[in-house]
């Protein structure tokens, strides 16, 4: 067969040959053209080695990796085999162990009949009542404690009410309509001001005895009269205000002043006095004892500014400065009134 094909090419190419036009063409040397010849075989034949070479190693190179994944997954298996031989295991043993405890819990717990049993419900009982008894000493005590605090809280405000402040409410009509009732002022305690007042300070003071008034002989002056208390009676009165009433009312004669009332004005040493303040222009003689007086020291003389409706001076008399409470510096509720009074 290869002899037929190499005749055939030659005839194909001597009929190529004849058709062909002559050209001129340059002769080139045997020489180079044998050299060619040979040099050309040779490079194709290197290429496809290396090419062979090439396709070996990227070859030898998969396969590895291959070889490497098998192996990795071959470890996972191994590994999750493991794994669950060794929960299998685990869950042997549970089962095996749990009827051993319920065994031994049986034999440990003893009958009701044996004194281990009474001795346990008795160490029971025991604990129950210290943890009772720590419970109720929790309890008291923290009661005891709410109840200091209170005490010292009240305590503190006894001190600060009785020596410096007070901030009592008032519940008359007297003061209207400077104070109403219903509104709530500032007191400050009369030896903060060394016990010093002021033509129409307005002052709160205890109230005295009704219809309990004394005039020894005619050159005395009328006083009002307190009861005196001893005791806890006078701890409880003038500590904690117990059973005390206090009186509101403005300062209008003090110790040495002539206080007269007549034709419906006040008169203070000979001179009228011009109440702007005062709710009725007309001021009424309520006991004539008292229309006509000069203030005794240590006292001073007050009376309401709503004079048809007041009890004060001209009912019961002079009121001594140690039973005044204190001078009255503002107002304090409601808050839409805060502030001084005049």
């Amino acid at each position: 067969m290869n002899d037929k094909e190499n005749k055939e090419e030659l005839e194909n190419v001597e009929v190529s040959v004849e058709e062909t036009p002559e050209v001129e063409t340059e002769q080139v040397p045997e020489e180079q053209v044998t050299a060619e010849t040979e040099e050309n075989p040779t490079i194709e034949v290197e290429e496809k080695k290396k090419e062979e070479d090439e396709l070996a190693e990227e070859t030898e190179e998969i396969e590895e990796l291959k070889e490497e994944v098998k192996e990795e997954q071959e470890e996972k298996e191994k590994e999750q085999e493991q794994e669950q031989v060794e929960e299998q295991e685990l869950q042997k043993e549970n089962v095996a162990q749990e009827p051993e405890e319920v065994e031994e819990e049986k034999q440990e717990e003893p009958s009701q009949d044996s004194e281990e049993y009474y001795d346990d419900i008795n160490y029971q009982k025991k604990e129950d009542t210290e943890k009772l008894k720590k419970t109720t000493r929790g309890v008291v005590r923290e009661i005891i404690d709410w109840v200091l605090c209170f005490v010292i809280a009240y305590v503190i405000y006894l001190n600060i009410n009785y020596f410096f402040i007070s901030a009592p409410g008032v519940r008359q009509k007297s003061m209207y309509p400077t104070v109403v009732s219903g509104e709530r002022v500032l007191v400050t305690r009369p030896w903060l001001s060394g016990n010093k007042f002021n033509y129409g300070d307005i002052v709160t003071f205890e109230a005295p005895i009704d219809n309990k008034l004394y005039i020894d002989t005619e050159e005395t002056f009328p006083t009002a009269q307190y009861e005196n208390y001893t005791g806890l009676t006078l701890f409880l009165y003038e500590f904690m205000d117990v059973n005390k009433v206090n009186y509101i009312k403005r300062v209008i004669g003090m110790a040495g002043d002539h206080i007269e009332i007549k034709d419906g004005n006040v008169y203070r040493n000979g001179e009228k006095l011009e109440e702007d303040y005062i709710r009725e222009p007309i001021t009424s003689v309520q006991e004539p004892e008292y229309a006509d007086v000069i203030v005794p020291e240590g006292t001073v003389y007050v009376m309401g500014d709503n004079r048809e409706e007041s009890s004060d001076s001209r009912t019961f008399g002079c009121v001594p400065i140690e039973r005044v409470n204190g001078k009255v510096v503002c107002r304090i509720w409601p808050f839409n009134k805060i502030g001084a009074i005049k």
